[in-house]
């Protein structure tokens, strides 16, 4: 059974306590405080390791504790540090706080590690507190106690592909005819009830490829209607969505009706899964009616479609080697994420203010053509007035430079300044003479 999620309780390890000793031996009188430091308490480590398949460990074991410090020892003996406790999870695993569902640590490369709770400092022995004063200390420090906590472990599954597709679509059967992994397959709807991991080999190539498969999407599953809300996330990480797709309508249900629900389940779930590529797989080609729905399929949607049966096995080869050029082939053969997608009321009225925008320009060159081919004389009347405008402007500046000249010299005040200086003068003197 694979477990993606799991509550724990873990908690660091105590520091030891400080040791009260002092130093006694023969022929060494007064020897001393000799107390030792006791030891750090162990961490809680988080190591990813990519051999890790899933959480089953902590589901029956949620409760893990870290080894505490010892306590300090005589002759300057610290205690040692207690070991720490390492919690190997596989990649793509995101550590949350149980309550405020805070991101703590996410890990997604192999040998990753991350201190999720630190050990308890260890205490100070009676060695560390002697001066010329205190010579015979008896003062200790206690060890620190660790940290704790409730968390929630969740894994993101990496792999290359991720399945999607309505309950009986074949999803199940494609995997166990692609992989190694064996999820259990049955006629009837949600036989998949946890997410099965699977390894393409390409022995030719010496490589391979993992493909994801989540149990079956149903109309409101982002609302948490149905499996799929809870096992969405494990594409989330996925270079490349497979969309299986019922191509022949044996749960009376039209394929298109079927693609259009599962695009917008992804789009209202993560704006991130509606952005990625995808690779359409019309399944069931085997029964009579899925030739003709697939013509009318590839009317309505430009996707690639890829045909294949699982009953029959046709294009199971074709289709392992495409999946190979999407994932791992140049970039040029890969296919491109779609268009960002636009409601159909906005884009009707995008589509009207488009038109209006081509419309208006044409509807006001015509007239402005119109008016400039036919006055043609008076084009050449308006010359002759033009200069005319020129000339008295130009006059008329000429002449009122002058004017704001004369105001700002103003010779007229220092001239009557100097006359009426002689004046007082001559007056003075017609005065002298008379007396």
């Amino acid at each position: 059974m694979f477990i993606d999620e799991a509550k724990v309780e873990l908690k660091s390890g105590d520091g030891g306590h400080g040791c009260v000793s002092f130093r006694r031996e023969k022929f060494i009188p007064k020897g001393g405080p000799d107390g030792g430091n006791g030891g750090k308490g162990g961490d809680v480590v988080l190591l990813c390791d990519r051999n890790e398949g899933d959480l089953q460990a902590y589901r029956w074991q949620p409760h893990r504790r870290a080894r505490n410090g010892a306590p300090g020892q005589g002759r300057q003996c610290a205690g040692p540090d207690g070991g720490d406790l390492i919690l190997p999870v596989p990649p793509g695993t995101q550590v949350l706080e149980e309550g405020s569902n805070r991101l703590v640590a996410e890990l997604t490369e192999h040998g990753e590690r991350v201190v999720l709770l630190a050990g308890g400092k260890g205490g100070l022995g009676n060695m560390n507190f002697k001066s010329s004063v205190n010579q015979a200390p008896r003062r200790t420090t206690p060890g620190y106690p660790g940290e704790e906590g409730s968390f929630r472990i969740v894994l993101k599954t990496i792999a290359d592909i991720g399945l999607v597709g309505y309950p009986n679509a074949g999803k199940s059967t494609l995997t166990n005819l692609l992989t190694a992994a064996r999820p259990k397959m049955a006629p009837y709807p949600f036989t998949t009830l946890h997410v099965n991991v699977g390894v393409i080999d390409y022995t030719d190539r010496f490589d391979r490829i993992v493909m994801a498969d989540i149990p079956g999407l149903i109309e409101g599953a982002h609302e948490n209607r149905g499996l799929g809300h809870q096992f969405l996330r494990h594409v989330e990480r996925c270079s490349l969505l497979v969309f299986i797709i019922d191509m022949a309508g044996s749960e009376n249900r039209e394929p298109w009706d079927d693609h259009r629900i599962l695009e917008r389940e992804l789009r209202l779930y993560s704006p991130i899964l509606a952005a990625k590529p995808r690779i359409i797989v019309a399944n069931k080609m085997d029964l009579p009616a899925a030739a003709a729905k697939l013509k009318k399929f590839q009317e309505r949607v430009k996707d690639m479609v890829i045909p294949i049966s699982c009953y029959s096995q046709e294009g199971i080869q074709e289709f392992r080697d495409k999946l190979w050029a999407a994932v791992k082939g140049p970039a040029d053969q890969r296919p491109k994420a779609p268009a960002p997608y636009v409601e159909p009321a906005l884009a009707k009225r995008l589509a009207k203010v488009h038109v209006a925008k081509v419309v208006a320009p044409k509807a006001k060159a015509k007239p402005v053509v119109k008016k400039a081919a036919k006055p043609a004389k008076a084009r050449k009347a308006a010359p002759k007035s033009k200069p005319v405008v020129k000339k008295t402007k130009v006059i008329a500046k000429k002449k009122a430079l002058p004017k704001k000249v004369a105001k700002k010299k103003q010779p007229v005040k220092v001239v009557a300044k100097k006359k009426a200086a002689p004046v007082k003068k001559a007056a003075s003197k017609s005065k002298a003479k008379k007396k």
